[in-house]
């Protein structure tokens, strides 16, 4: 008999072996056993408690008891007095469980304790009964039990607490509690016993079973084969389940099959993609034109063609890994964000014209295409560039040349003809449609003869048998197309344009050319007559004032000593007049040499502050220490300092300051000399310079006009300006001594 059941015990085993390794089935019947403990807990701790108080209750009655017989004993207790009751009470020691106590008046006035001292006592030592809530304590540390004895013989007149020997409580109440928990344990084990078989028969064993075909599963599909001719032993049990573990291990067939099916497609769509990739590949690596495989998102380059690499100029090791903003790929960060945001919209870009960044610094100009392509779930950027950097330059070149020349051409001041060899115009400049009153197209109808009337196509014809590069000038009538004419100076010349040879033609409008050489010689004219006046004027003027001289010599009345002096002082006057007229009709004639500006000016300031007009004024320099050389003439810059400075002086009232300051540009100088006082007004300013225009009521108006005449001899300019925040400046701007390079001859 024991050898039949030996199989059907081992299997019983292995099932308990197999249920406990199942980490679901330890954790079921864990909490299964937990539950039932607290549910147990729940319902019998009141009853533990209930038993203690059980307990406590009958130790009480009992010393009660025996007290009341005490007292009993000794009839009325009203006619006693209270260590009498005390002394009876102290009998109770004699039983072992009664270990002391205290006795209270009803007004709470202790009488006296025998005994251990009870803790309900020592907590309250003035017991009132109206406030005695805490009737009986127990302390299962030290096993005792204070209470208050409740029997009629003390009630009204006494209040009595014994101390109780609790260890037989404490005793009984753990033997209780142990039972109790046998009991539970048993219960427990019982109940989680039968949970594990039946978990066992109706979980477990079919989840342990499709575990074990996940793995087969798992090793199968690992090894790249078919799973779904493999026996899985949880199948056939999970088919007849009507519950949801038998729906799971239905949908884990169904999966197997889908994985199944997928891996075929993946193998033939694998080999599918290897073709292509060999196909992608060979073209990738093998274009002539640049081409890189990109992240969309960080522009990180997944792959790159030797073409790319000679474009950039690196190692392929240096390049792969690394983002478009690490390598500075893009000349403009900006470009790769339009880039990216057109690519985005429509999903390529073609032939667009970007810059790029070299390794070595330089930046390459290319056509850029793009497309977005899917690279293991990854947006990706396969790009395609042509490298027009010669080819750009090339025509950025011709365009900047054509550009440059039609600029020139377009904005020169002189009408510019291009003419064919029938004397027809083949291109004209803005300046020739507004001389000419024609506009560009109405132009390019007409031919030479109609514009410029002093020529022929004969003599046109002559215009041809120029060299390359040789030109001829030519003065001419043009007509405009109001009929109106016009002198010009045409500089004709040959050239070849696209291989068929042209005339080119400037044509300058010169008449206010001929008009101001009108004016030069009439004013050289005047000029001359002038000098002439001044000449004839002089000689007569100056033997009127020898005679007046001589005059002074003699006694005269006063009258006529007034009328000899206004005489002479007008004499003198138109003396001085004369000599300005002379000097500003005559041609400056400058002796320069190479002058030390500051110096001069320190020296000529010195001299200046002596004089009459400077007295009572702060003179004031700044910056003349400054060595700036100028090709000047000594004498006359004095003349022109000296004016500045004495007008000034009197411009500016007494103790005002008058500055003069030295400023150094690139290649020029500037001399400020600037005064407070009242300002000039606006409308004069511009006639300050004008001959005989002053403001001074004995000025002759040619002090600043001389003043202008000596500044623009030496390529100078003068110019005044006042207001009345800052005064009056005049600032005198002369050119720097340019010093001549010297050129080594190596020989």
């Amino acid at each position: 008999m024991p050898s039949k059941f030996m199989p059907s015990n081992l299997g019983q085993l292995q099932s308990l072996a197999n249920l406990w390794r199942s980490r679901l089935s330890r954790r079921i019947v864990f909490w299964v056993f937990l539950s039932i403990v607290v549910i147990e807990a729940i319902i019998l701790v009141p009853s533990v408690m209930r038993r203690e108080r059980e307990l406590l209750n009958y130790l009480r009655s009992l010393s009660t008891a025996q007290a009341e017989g005490i007292l009993s004993s000794q009839g009325d207790l009203m006619a006693i007095d209270d260590q009498s009751v005390l002394a009876s009470l102290e009998t109770l020691l004699r039983n072992e469980v009664i270990l002391g106590g205290t006795l209270y008046r009803a007004d709470g006035t202790q009488i006296g304790s025998f005994g251990e001292l009870p803790e309900l006592a020592a907590a309250m030592p003035e017991l009132l009964p109206q406030v005695l809530t805490e009737r009986d304590r127990y302390n299962r540390r030290t096993q005792r039990y204070d209470a208050v004895w409740e029997m009629s013989p003390l009630e009204g007149r006494y209040e009595l607490i014994i101390r109780h020997d609790a260890t037989w409580v404490g005793r009984e109440f753990y033997y209780f509690i142990g039972r109790i928990i046998g009991l539970v344990l048993i219960i427990s084990v019982f109940v989680t016993g039968a949970t594990m078989i039946v978990l066992d028969r109706l979980v477990i064993a079919s989840v342990l079973a499709l575990r074990r075909d996940l793995r087969r599963a798992g090793q199968t599909l690992r090894r790249n084969e078919d799973a779904r001719s493999l026996p899985f032993e949880s199948v056939s049990p999970g088919a007849s389940r009507p519950d949801e573990l038998g729906d799971v291990i239905m949908a884990f067939e169904e999966m197997v099959n889908q994985v199944g099916e997928a891996i075929a497609e993946r193998d033939q769509a694998e080999a599918d993609l290897r073709l292509s990739e060999e196909k992608f590949s060979k073209s990738f690596y093998a274009s002539p034109n640049p081409m890189s495989l990109s992240v969309f998102d960080t522009g990180e380059l997944l792959d790159v063609n030797d073409s790319f690499l000679t474009l950039y100029g690196a190692e392929r090791a240096a390049v792969i890994g690394q983002t478009a903003a690490s390598l500075k790929l893009w000349a403009d960060i900006g470009d790769r964000a339009a880039m990216l945001h057109r690519l985005r919209q429509q999903g390529f870009i073609r032939n667009q014209e970007y810059r790029f960044c070299c390794a070595q610094g330089t930046s390459r100009t290319v056509l850029y295409s793009a497309e977005i392509v899917q690279l293991n779930g990854q947006e990706c950027i396969l790009s395609v560039s042509n490298d027009i950097t010669e080819r750009k330059a090339a025509e950025d070149a011709l365009s900047e040349s054509e550009q440059r020349f039609r600029t020139l051409v377009e904005q020169a001041t002189d009408a510019l003809f291009v003419v064919d060899t029938d004397g027809r115009f083949i291109d004209v400049n803005e300046e020739a449609c507004h001389t000419l009153g024609y506009t560009r197209a109405e132009l390019l109808q007409l031919s030479v003869p109609d514009v410029q009337k002093s020529v022929s196509m004969s003599a046109l014809a002559q215009d041809w048998d120029l060299a390359a590069g040789q030109a001829v000038t030519r003065e001419g009538i043009h007509q405009r197309k109001d009929g109106s004419q016009f002198p010009v100076e045409v500089r004709i010349g040959r050239i070849d344009i696209g291989g068929k040879p042209v005339l080119l033609a400037l044509a300058r409008d010169i008449t206010a050319r001929r008009a101001m050489e009108q004016v030069q010689a009439r004013l050289a004219e005047i000029g001359e007559l002038a000098a002439m006046i001044v000449h004839e004027v002089r000689n007569p003027l100056t033997t009127i004032l020898l005679g007046l001289n001589s005059l002074t010599q003699m006694e005269l009345p006063p009258r006529s000593q007034h009328r000899l002096a206004f005489a002479l002082e007008e004499s003198e006057r138109l003396q001085r007049l004369l000599n300005e007229i002379l000097m500003y009709a005559r041609e400056q004639h400058l002796e320069l040499e190479p002058l030390a500006l500051g110096p001069f000016l320190q020296t000529l300031h010195a001299e200046f502050s002596h004089q009459p007009v400077a007295q009572n004024r702060q003179l004031h320099t700044i910056g003349l220490e400054q060595t700036v050389t100028v090709n000047g003439d000594r004498d006359r810059l004095t003349q022109v300092f000296i004016n500045l400075l004495s007008n000034a002086c009197e411009a500016c009232p007494e103790g005002d300051r008058i500055t003069c300051s030295l400023c150094v540009n690139d290649d020029t100088v500037n001399i400020h000399v600037h005064n407070g006082g009242d300002p000039i007004p606006p409308e004069t300013l511009p006639k300050l310079m004008q001959p005989f225009f002053t403001t001074k009521s004995t000025g002759n108006g040619l002090g600043l006009a001389i003043t202008r005449r000596i500044v623009e001899a030496h390529d100078g300019a003068i110019a005044f300006t006042s207001n009345a925040a800052s005064g009056t400046t005049v600032t005198v701007t002369l050119p720097l001594k340019v010093t001549p390079s010297v050129t080594l001859n190596p020989g």
